[in-house]
């Protein structure tokens, strides 16, 4: 049987979507890298004060080439998975998703981490606190839909053990995470609009 995704597949449309991302981030890096301060902030507080640096060069190109190898890893790990586990993550397009998602807030954060450092005393709470919240919202609507296997979800002993255990565990996965990505994105709104209040 063919598990290999079709042009237009779900897999093959969360894959266009997750280089679509990282491209973006590379082609704006590259059209304000000589714009860019040297060292660049690139870890901040809960306060959103930058507290940690690096170089231009890395700082522009860490991130980028991070998500784009977790990307990478994250849809070639399969084929290392023994082929009954295998053969359920081809089923459906999780992995693709996953990766997907991932990429896709990796790349945002990445843009916040170019704005700041061209607009002084931008916000970085905000915008990342609403990148979380819609990771979280993501990735808890996907969590039921995992099927048993040992690269994505919850992997314990237990969940492992039966497809019912890993059934409940993902559906109270799935809630928790959804509900605290509503929290993070409504937390990163609150934050927008009191940043309108004189």
């Amino acid at each position: 049987m063919d598990t290999q995704p079709h042009r237009g597949s779900p897999k093959s449309l969360w894959d266009v979507l997750a280089v679509g991302a990282l491209g973006s981030a590379l082609l704006a890096t590259g059209l304000v890298y000589d714009k860019l301060p040297d060292p660049i902030a690139t870890h901040f507080d809960l306060h959103g004060n930058p507290n940690g640096w690096m170089s231009r060069p890395w700082g522009a190109w860490f991130v980028p080439a991070l998500a784009l190898g977790l990307w990478a890893l994250v849809r070639l790990l399969p084929a290392i998975l023994p082929r009954t586990e295998k053969k359920r993550l081809a089923s459906s397009a999780v992995v693709p998703l996953v990766a997907s998602l991932v990429a896709v807030f990796m790349a945002m954060v990445h843009i916040v981490i170019l704005r700041v450092a061209l607009v002084p005393g931008a916000s970085v709470n905000r915008p990342v606190f609403l990148a979380i919240g819609a990771l979280y919202v993501g990735l808890g609507l996907v969590m039921p839909r995992v099927k048993r296997n040992g690269l994505v979800g919850v992997r314990t002993p237990w969940t492992l053990g039966s497809d019912e255990n890993w059934a409940r565990t993902h559906r109270v996965a799935g809630y928790t995470m959804v509900m605290t990505g509503f929290l993070a994105g409504a937390a990163g709104a609150f934050a927008y609009a009191l940043s309108f209040v004189p």
